[in-house]
């Protein structure tokens, strides 16, 4: 089953991953409005700057792994063992509805460079603020799903998307479309927000 975009046709499984991720940076837009709603510009130039450059090493499949694991310790820590559970479980199956049309090679005598080690280290600096900023809301067996899905799409995206045989160009775009729209969509969502739901001044 594939989505059929002009001449480029995307794969369910690929659309699931995209669609987590898009999840991820509709909540980290979201933050990013509300830092902007009470002046707190250097945290929300922070955050921006980890959802670009998240948004360039995501499709470099580095640092998954570790962000997933991350993502499922701090629900543990947050919350409680079951959550994790059903964030951990959640992972797994997106990583294994995923992980037939990908193929990993492993080399362990490869050495990373440091801009994949850098790629590495954003990765698992963004599951784990996306883990985050979802966990400040109350938590529900819905919430560590997403949680989950998030942390499986991460492991996999790249690979995914790698694997379409798409031009590199067309990746980018396809990738940037989504993190970008989507983080939009989360500021403007909570603007929006602010704008009709005014919070009451303390004196």
């Amino acid at each position: 089953m594939v989505l059929k975009v002009g001449k480029i046709e995307i794969e369910y499984r690929l659309l699931i991953s995209l669609g987590a991720i898009a999840i991820a940076y509709r909540y980290l837009g979201g933050e990013l409005g509300s830092m902007l709603k009470f002046n707190k510009y250097f945290e929300a130039t922070i955050l921006l700057m980890i959802a670009v450059l998240a948004a360039l090493a995501i499709p470099q499949s580095l640092g998954g792994l570790l962000a997933a694991i991350a993502m499922v310790v701090l629900v543990y820590l947050k919350t409680s063992f079951n959550a994790a559970a059903i964030t951990a479980l959640t992972c797994l199956a997106i990583y294994l509805l995923g992980f037939q049309e990908v193929r990993y090679q492993s080399d362990a005598s490869k050495k990373l460079s440091l801009i994949e080690i850098a790629a590495t280290l954003i990765t698992v600096i963004f599951g784990a603020q996306a883990a985050w900023l979802i966990l400040q809301y109350p938590s529900s067996w819905l919430l560590n799903m997403v949680i989950g899905a998030i942390a499986g799409a991460i492991t996999l995206v790249g690979k995914q998307l790698s694997y379409t045989e798409l031009p590199t160009k067309t990746i980018a775009i396809i990738f940037g479309t989504v993190t970008t729209s989507s983080l939009i969509v989360g500021l403007v969502v909570k603007l929006i927000g602010y704008a009709l739901y005014p919070m009451p001044e303390l004196y």
